[in-house]
This record gives C-alpha cells, structure tokens and sequence, in this order.
C-alpha cells in the first residue's frame, strides 16, 4: 500500500495547488523595485480608451513612444512614491475618500455616470482608490520639496514683462438696464425715460432681473461676456445714450451707457497678486523638474528595452 500510495500520490498530493504562475517580466527596475511591463500595457490601454473618445486615435507606429513615455512616467512616480516612504508620509483613507468623492461629483456634474466612466477608463473603485492614494502621496511629496519656492519682485515683474499681452483687456462698456417681462412694460419704462426720469431709480421700481437692486448696474464687460443683443446695443450706442426696446431671450430690455473704455494693458500694479502667482507657480513647475532630474540621477534604474517592446 506504501508502494501504491507512493507511486500514484495520495489524496492530499492530488489536491494540492498548481504551482503559482511567474511574475510578470518588468520593463523597468528602480532601485530594486519592478514596474511590471503589465502596469504599462495597462497605462497604454487605458490612453487607447481615453483617445477613443475624441478625435485622436493611437496610431500602431507610436506605441513604441508612448510605450516609453508611459515607463518614464511610471520611473518618475516610484521614485517619488520611494522618498516618500522613506520620509514617513503617508496619505490617509480620509484624504483618498475625499478625492475619490470630488472627482465623481465632477463626471456626475459633466452629465456622466460615475461607473460607466470608470469602466471607459479600465479601472474599478479598488484600484481608483490606489491610483489616487500613489497620485496623493506623490503630489505630497513634491509639494513638500518645493513648497519654498516664491517668485521674487524682480521674477515677478520680469514674469508680467515677458507676459505683458496676456494681461491685456479688450473693449468694455459700463453699462445700466431695464429688464422687463413683456413688451408693453418695455415701452412704458423708456416713455418715462424719454420724459425724464432717473434711470437707476426707475430700474429699481420696474426692473424683473437681479441687478434692478443695484439700479440695473451692469458694470463693466467686454464683448462675448453677455449675450449677443447686449454687445450689439451697448457697444453700439453713444455715452449717456439709452437705447431702444431690445428683445432677447430673458425678456425685453432698455439700456443706458454710462461709460467706454478701449483695449489697454492692465497696470502692473493693479495684477500684481495675480502676476506673483502665476510666476510663482511656474517656478515652482521648474523646481519640480529639477527635483525629478536630481532623484533620477541618484536612483539605479534599469529598463528593458525588450520587454518595453512586448508592449502592443
């Protein structure tokens, strides 16, 4: 029966587990750790289904690029994630939640369904939650080491300089209204008008929309800022100059100018905290970069370029 129970196995032998499968060759090891050629096939199917949905396509002669831009992503990331760890960060399940929570409310917000549009992208609610805990954590990190940087004035002043036509501002009108539901309203108001009374005050007796409060005060706007009878009334009529009944969608209107102005270069001084920001935001997309050429040239990274090309 030995003999038997030897050759044939026993039971127990004939139920044991299949040896595990091998793990997934790596298309890159850093600083000891794999990123599975998986992960980036996985990062490339998902960009296939991304494109799929507006007008670019993957074409097959660019998987090769995209194969590597996706694997030097995937290095930048593990190193970041590596120093991390290693400085003791962590991301709490709080923080995951929360950004997991925003980003649905946004796709819901666009007029998309949260689970559909996780499956267009290749992901289910577990791995979304990783994926953000490494993106979290990650941002973290790099937020940390480059928090200090601040645009100086004289960057500061240089930046709106080198910047000075995006800092312009087009033709506007400051501009008064009457807005009324019904023409016959419409024409009351202007004979009144025509007769002399105040315009701001006749806007807070008969005015329909939210700004009649403030004597139909629309402030100052440019063209394509309101809807097209406002330009083409106000921009059209003199100052001090009160307009026809003009009707639009929201009602029947009576407009007054009060004032124009011409395009112009906003003062620096007058963007200043806007100009300090951006500049300091790129500075701080500069240090990013630098950070990430420092942390790679310190990192042992190996990537195999033949099993990158097993990327389809």
């Amino acid at each position: 029966m030995a003999a038997l129970g030897l050759l044939f196995g026993s039971p127990a032998c004939r139920r044991a587990a299949p040896p595990a499968p091998p793990p997934p060759r790596a298309a890159a090891v850093v600083n000891g750790a794999p990123i599975p050629v998986t992960r980036v096939q996985l990062e490339l199917d998902r960009m296939r289904r991304a494109s799929a949905e507006g007008e670019a396509k993957v074409a097959p002669e660019d998987v090769p690029k995209l194969a590597r831009a996706i694997v030097d992503a995937l290095v930048d990331r593990t190193i970041v994630l590596q120093r991390a760890k290693a400085a003791g960060m962590a991301v709490s399940e709080a923080e995951v939640q929360r950004a997991t929570d925003a980003l649905a409310d946004d796709t819901r917000k666009g007029g998309a369904a949260w689970g559909e549009q996780l499956a267009r992208a290749g992901l289910n609610p577990e791995q979304l939650s990783d994926d953000t805990r490494e993106r979290l954590l990650a941002e973290k990190y790099v937020a940390e080491q480059t928090r200090a940087e601040r645009a100086s004035p004289a960057e500061t002043r240089a930046f709106y300089d080198t910047h000075r036509g995006e800092f312009e501002e087009p033709e506007s009108v400051h501009c008064l209204q009457i807005s009324v539901r019904t023409p016959e309203e419409a024409k009351s108001v202007l004979d009144q008008l025509r007769a002399g009374a105040a315009f701001d005050k006749l806007a807070r007796q008969a005015g329909t929309s939210p700004d009649a409060r403030n004597g139909g005060d629309l402030g100052w706007f440019s063209k394509g800022t309101m809807p097209k009878v406002f330009d083409d009334t106000c921009f059209s009529l003199g100052n001090n100059k009160i307009s026809g009944v003009m009707a639009s969608p929201y009602g029947y209107h009576v407009f007054k100018v009060l004032g124009r102005r011409g395009p112009r270069t906003l003062k620096f001084e007058d963007v200043k905290a806007e100009v300090e920001r951006r500049a300091t935001t790129e500075k701080r997309a500069q240090a990013e970069r630098q950070l990430l050429q420092q942390l790679r040239s310190s990192a042992q990274i190996k990537i195999d370029d033949t099993t990158l090309a097993l990327v389809r």
